[in-house]
């Protein structure tokens, strides 16, 4: 089944699972974002405004949607580098988050979190495994077993105009 859900360039969208939240944002312009990879190559990932980040939070806490906004924010607002671990690395253990952008991604929660350079895939919790995240104009195609979500407000200079995070 796919979902259409409408999503403006100043909004973001949490999807819920038990062990786990992805935050969702519209790349909401033309750019570009570096990616490093493990063979000390960087890789230039251009965007176009219906692409998306998608930020994976790999813990269901309370301040899992803030580190989601911020990581959004860096990527998006500030041109923060996506970094791509080896996949022996042990850092990838460790890591509370993990990003992917692009046309759409794909969670699964069998893969090792930071290791893919390919940005079509994302780690998430097991309830969430499965679902795809497509943007298209006006919003999301969402495909799978999404259980719950809920958009709001994204704060950004650019896109947010007028509007005053509390």
């Amino acid at each position: 089944m796919v979902e259409k859900i409408h999503l403006k360039n100043n909004e973001i969208i949490f999807l819920k699972g038990s062990s786990g939240t992805v935050g969702v944002a519209k790349f909401g312009k033309t750019g570009h974002i570096f990616i490093g990879t493990p063979d000390k190559e960087e890789i230039v990932m251009f965007l176009e405004p219906d692409d998306i980040i998608a930020v994976s939070s790999l813990k269901s806490e309370p301040q899992s949607e803030d580190g989601i906004r911020s990581l959004i924010f860096l990527l998006r607002e500030m041109g923060a580098p996506l970094v791509v671990l080896p996949s022996d690395h042990p850092t990838s253990q460790r890591l509370s988050m993990v990003a992917s952008c692009g046309e759409k991604v794909r969670l699964d929660c069998q893969i090792t979190p930071g290791t893919h350079p390919e940005q079509d895939i994302l780690c998430a919790c097991d309830d969430l495994s499965g679902v795809e995240i497509k943007g298209v104009n006006g919003g999301l195609e969402v495909t799978g077993p999404l259980k719950e979500f809920k958009v709001e407000k994204f704060y950004s200079r650019k896109f947010s105009r007028g509007y005053h995070h509390d």
